[in-house]
């Protein structure tokens, strides 16, 4: 059953979730069916299409929970101190982490689910083109969604298909250019096909799928690929999404975070939602696993930041919003002997034991601002009037003021050379994207993993770009190690 994920898809006609925290994955789940499964209607392709987002959102080892974070906690914005994931966070994980086999097992899971509706595509009957469009681009959106992570985490990994996944034994991995590339494709074909919104918002649209070309185009542009060509297509990308004024800033950044906000605010471009409501999606955990477990806060404290990003961490409105350094029973961090907290994942909501409304955002536009200003400075050899604005919106907004309206004492001014003004955005993509999985990427990409780590973690290498891929999963001449490992 060493591969079993790889070979199934998830078929889920009632939303059920086991509420677990280890789940048993070497059982083999109801409702699994082979990818070799036949589906023709719209139905079908509707069940399909649920179990890819099932998939990424349930049972304590997805986005509903913390293992995705845990696997960034090498930067300065995430820790831990719990036993299973300690490793990660000093950088000495191993490949039989659990948070890494987890996280690898679930999303090859919902790759699988993808693939089978893309390779069943050609079977659909009497549904409308448009619909079937929307369809696959979705599955899409996903699959690219999915390898996005596993190479930005561990590189070379095996690329799999409706056509070769079950042959997975004999998949040799790929290259990281080869994956790009099949991650471009599959975007580029979603965002002719998916439309500018859905009556669900939990769904991909034609603007998240340029949002996550144009982070995909800029992360191409850092190690290992190192292709500065890539940042002015990023820079493109990224302008698209701009001037299609679909999104734009919230106007407060606490409201973002509020769970009663979560559907009608503009920012957010495609982000996880979890309901507690019968028969729907899994309830999020973070609220309460980010929670302190003392001091009246009644959470797990499975992770939280590092007093070293609080301390450094610019005063503003957005601070107070990032995070929790007083709790309930108005003891500080300090006093309390523990690390500062995260505030961005405390409103849950309505909940029900440890399930809640809360949610888990992958893309918002103050992102997408910021990948815009990056790479049209480097794109252009100096920061434009454009990329500058672009910034300041960002920067206005943390200080608590009117995002559009020019603020001298806040603002970039012009002038500044290219590389001030990258280190600039590099910097603020750090206090306003924090504990949203940016940080260690970026990190990688602009290679200071060993710089940001060396003084606290000496045992940090450059092999820590890389996590370890799980050792149970390692196929020698098909499916190697990462070096370091």
């Amino acid at each position: 059953m060493k591969k079993y994920l790889i070979f199934i898809v998830t078929i889920v006609f009632t939303l059920s979730f086991i509420k677990c925290a280890d789940v048993n994955l070497e059982e083999t789940p109801q409702s699994l069916l082979s990818p070799n499964s036949f589906f023709t209607t719209e139905s079908e392709f509707e069940a399909a299409l649920t179990g890819t987002f099932q998939a990424l959102y349930t049972g304590y080892s997805g986005f509903d929970y913390g293992y995705p974070l845990i696997m960034t906690s090498g930067a300065e914005d995430v820790r831990s101190d719990a036993g299973i994931f300690r490793d990660l966070d000093r950088l000495s994980p191993n490949g039989n982490d659990q948070s890494i086999l987890n996280v690898w097992r679930q999303l090859y899971q919902s790759i699988a689910n993808a693939n089978t509706i893309i390779g069943n595509i050609k079977n659909a009957k009497d549904i409308p083109a448009q619909r079937l469009g929307e369809l696959e681009g979705q599955a899409k959106f996903i699959r690219a969604f999915n390898f996005f992570f596993l190479v930005r985490w561990f590189g070379e990994v095996q690329l799999t298909t409706f056509e070769n996944q079950t042959d997975i034994e004999n998949l040799k991995q790929s290259s990281v250019k080869e994956i790009y590339d099949s991650i471009i494709s599959d975007l580029t074909d979603a965002e002719n096909k998916l439309p500018l919104s859905f009556p669900d918002p939990g769904r991909p649209t034609k603007g998240a799928a340029q949002a996550l070309l144009a982070k995909v185009y800029l992360t191409m542009t850092g190690w290992p690929l190192e292709d500065a060509s890539y940042y002015a297509k990023a820079r493109d990308k990224a302008d698209e999404v701009i001037k299609s004024g679909v999104y734009d800033l919230e106007p407060n950044f606490s409201d973002l975070w509020q769970e009663s906000n979560k559907l009608s605010n503009k920012e957010f471009i495609f982000a996880f939602y979890g309901s507690i409501a019968a028969g729907g999606v899994s309830g999020s955990h973070m609220h309460i696993a980010s929670r302190h477990w003392g001091n009246g806060e009644g959470g797990w404290g499975d992770f939280y930041s590092e007093d070293r990003f609080f301390n450094a961490f610019p005063d503003s409105p957005r601070k107070d919003a990032t995070f929790t350094s007083v709790f309930a029973d108005g003891t500080d961090y300090v006093t309390a002997g523990v690390q500062p907290h995260m505030a961005k994942y405390r409103d849950a909501g309505q909940t029900i034991n440890d399930d809640g409304e809360g949610f888990n955002v992958m893309l918002r536009y103050a992102d997408v601002l910021l990948i815009y200003a990056e790479a049209a400075n480097m794109a252009g050899g100096s920061p434009s009037a454009s990329a500058l604005e672009a910034i300041n919106k960002v920067k206005r907004r943390a200080m608590g003021l009117n995002f559009n309206t020019p603020a001298p004492a806040v603002d970039l001014s012009s002038g500044m050379s290219q590389s001030d003004f990258d280190d600039a955005v590099i910097n603020e993509r750090n206090w306003e994207l924090a504990f949203e999985l940016n940080r260690w990427f970026d990190l990688v990409r602009k290679k200071m993993i060993v710089q940001v780590n060396q003084s606290i973690h000496p045992n940090v290498t450059e092999n820590n770009r890389l996590l370890p891929k799980p050792t149970a999963q390692l196929i020698p001449g098909v499916l190697e190690q990462n070096p370091g490992y």
